[in-house]
């Protein structure tokens, strides 16, 4: 049979395709669509013109795919995928009764103060729905357009396109197994870590630069075996013995009383804690409260913090 190109695909001639692919038969895509048998069958044999090849073959009065049907298919499905995405996120708009907040967070806050300040948001403003998306809200670009209400990080550093909000400043702390002759001390200094099993920090990641700027300046060599990407991770491999880390006092403190100590390390290395909110960005009100939680939590915490190391 010799197909003749007419015109491009519409969107009824595609759900047709889809649901003769889907269900097997014209008869099952028919009662899918709430359509007849004879009419599929009429609208797959103008597809065929449209698309120009055979898409079907028949064969003992089935349909069998064609090896080109198939890869388009492949096609149709990514396409209906990410329709029926859209689909699902306006049911969900549809049914949230007050403002839908967005956060993207580094991992590191998603653990440690992001709970506790949701939590408190949930109950001061009980009707937000909240989303926590853990990506660094630094990667997003503003020509593309921010995709968050609130991003946490962990610098104060300017980023085009939001207002940089202070929650806080910390110091890193040393992590230290709690039957470790190096918990002794109630402050650390490179010197004291001096050929000692060291957990490092990924190698790109800005704190860990910093880290090994000070011990490079003090002219002290660890023993780096081991590194992660994730500061709780370190912590973790700390509890099980596997050396000492320095990592960011929020991760660290959540590890309290579970076989690890924390001590104050000195040159001191900052990390200060900030809120990125979008200037072109819909206002939303939940994202005040979400700040003022955001920062009384720190505070507590720097509270815990200096208690804990005297």
């Amino acid at each position: 049979m010799a197909y003749q190109h007419i015109t491009e695909l519409n969107l009824r001639q595609v759900e047709i395709f889809r649901a003769v692919m889907k269900f097997g038969t014209v008869t099952a895509a028919a009662a899918a669509l709430g359509s007849s048998q004879p009419t599929i069958s009429r609208e797959l044999h103008r597809l065929e013109d449209v698309v120009g090849f055979a898409l079907f073959e028949r064969r003992r009065q089935r349909l069998q795919p064609t090896a080109r049907a198939q890869k388009l298919y492949h096609e149709v499905q990514s396409a209906f995928i990410g329709l029926e995405r859209i689909n699902t996120c306006v049911n969900s708009l549809r049914e949230i009764q007050d403002e839908v907040l967005y956060v993207s967070t580094l991992p590191a806050f998603a653990h440690s103060i992001l709970p506790e300040a949701i939590a408190r948001l949930s109950r001061t403003n009980p009707g937000v729905s909240v989303h926590v998306d853990t990506t660094d809200p630094r990667d997003q670009s503003p020509i593309s357009g921010f995709n968050f209400d609130i991003g946490l990080t962990e610098a104060g550093i300017f980023v085009p396109g939001t207002e940089t909000i202070a929650l806080g400043v910390f110091e890193q702390v040393a992590v230290l197994a709690e039957d470790d002759a190096l918990a002794a001390p109630e402050v650390l200094t490179p010197e004291d870590l001096a050929g000692v099993r060291f957990i490092s920090l990924g190698k790109y990641d800005p704190y860990r630069l910093l880290i090994d700027r000070a011990f490079d300046a003090a002219k002290v060599q660890r023993r780096m075996l081991i590194s992660s990407q994730s500061s709780h991770a370190a912590c973790e491999m700390v509890r099980r013995g596997l050396g000492v880390t320095i990592v960011n006092p929020l991760t660290a403190l959540s590890f309290r009383g579970r076989g690890v100590v924390l001590r104050r390390f000195r040159p001191a290395l900052p990390f200060p804690v900030s809120a990125l909110c979008p200037v072109n960005r819909p206002f939303v009100a939940a994202g005040e409260s979400l700040v003022r939680h955001l920062r009384t939590v720190c505070l507590e915490a720097r509270q815990q913090i200096d208690e804990l190391l005297g």
